[in-house]
């Protein structure tokens, strides 16, 4: 623990922003950021047709999909396992941003999200880790320890 916050203290004493101290995103160009939004939209969208009328972009609901992540990821066809990274990380990815602030980015032929000044989060590969790995690569663990890395990062930012 004493070296995360020695890395942290480093990283902040010299007050560098990402691109800065060594991770050189690019921007996502306008039609994979619109592919992006579509995708997002297209999971909320699909799981209130399924009855779930409460899914949004929320901690409930990345809880949600989680569990169905786990509970069907070993009947999901190959074409699925293909797709639903994509579809299901980029609300994942759209839910931290509402919660966090932040950006999609392109690092390298990942894409992430931007979180404050140095924190890089890739949803799309979370969720890929998930339907191969089951559970021990949850997405809502994701997305808990991401909002608690982003805030502790803020804080130390901002000295409280």
């Amino acid at each position: 623990m004493k070296t995360v916050y020695l890395i942290l203290f480093i990283l902040l004493a010299f007050n560098l922003s990402a691109e800065e101290r060594f991770l050189g995103y690019d921007d996502v160009p306008q039609e994979i950021l619109t592919r992006i939004k579509e995708g997002s939209t297209h999971t909320v969208t699909q799981m209130k047709s399924q009855g779930i009328t409460q899914f949004g972009y929320n901690e409930d609901s990345v809880k949600f999909l989680s569990n169905v992540i786990t509970d069907e990821r070993l009947q999901l066809s190959e074409q699925a396992k293909s797709i639903l990274p994509e579809v299901w990380g980029a609300f994942l990815g759209e839910v931290l941003i509402r919660k966090l602030g932040g950006k999609w980015v392109k690092l390298g032929d990942r894409y992430g999200v931007l979180i404050g000044k140095s924190h890089i989060s890739f949803p799309l590969n979370k969720v890929h880790k998930h339907i191969v790995n089951g559970e021990i690569d949850s997405i809502y663990g994701f997305y808990i320890t991401t909002v608690k890395t982003a805030n502790d990062l803020a804080s130390a930012e901002t000295g409280e």
